[in-house]
């Protein structure tokens, strides 16, 4: 029987969010992914409550963790290897450039946390694994994309941690609504929880 407060995803109930066992995770949020699509009310509706979500954390607070993917030239696929580590387009969120930065909207501040991955995963070759143990960090509330890349990349490195992932279906975003359908479903089925923002933001309230 679940005690007051818990919620049921796919029959397994989400551990209690709590103020010293959660972070918040922006998921690559940068200019070369995102910057072109603000200005459709989609994406800026995304972002205000994003936007909301790092308020809360900051006042309460609880981490606040950037990811972004910075692509180095010199540092790009082994051209000898498979077709599908080879990139045919120019590189995006290239080092050193304005498009890897992140969005002006929600641009970290000085306590925040900033994750730079040379790859997709958040967790290859990066300092996160090691930050959430400082932390004491298991839960994370993900937003951000894309759902069906990255951040599905995240929650399934994150559970072969032992790490809780929480995806939040109104924060983030996929380039088709197929793939985030989909994206979601695979996440809600097997690696995390999907909520909607104003879950998360009710239960962090009331948390302590």
């Amino acid at each position: 029987m679940l005690r007051e407060g818990e919620l049921t995803m796919k029959g397994s109930p989400l551990p209690p969010i709590g103020r010293s066992n959660t972070a918040l995770v922006l998921h690559d949020l940068q200019n070369d992914f995102i910057k072109a699509s603000l200005s459709h009310p989609e994406m800026q509706a995304v972002v205000t409550r994003v936007r909301t979500l790092i308020d809360l954390a900051h006042s309460l607070p609880i981490p606040v963790i950037y990811t972004r993917v910075e692509n180095d030239p010199a540092m790009s696929y082994p051209p000898e290897r498979a077709a599908y580590l080879r990139r045919e387009v120019p590189l995006i969120c290239v080092k050193g450039t304005a498009g890897a930065e992140i969005i002006d909207a929600v641009k970290p501040i000085p306590d925040d946390f900033v994750i730079t991955k040379v790859r997709s995963s958040a967790f290859h070759e990066t300092k996160l694994e090691t930050l959430l143990r400082v932390k004491g960090v298991w839960i994370l509330i993900v937003v951000g994309g894309l759902t069906n890349w990255g951040v599905e990349w995240l929650a399934r490195d994150a559970k072969s941690r032992d790490i809780v992932t929480v995806v939040l279906r109104d924060c983030t975003y996929s380039a088709t609504p197929e793939a985030q359908a989909a994206s979601l479903a695979n996440i809600d089925d097997f690696l995390g929880y999907v909520m909607d923002s104003e879950q998360v933001i009710q239960m962090l309230s009331k948390s302590k």
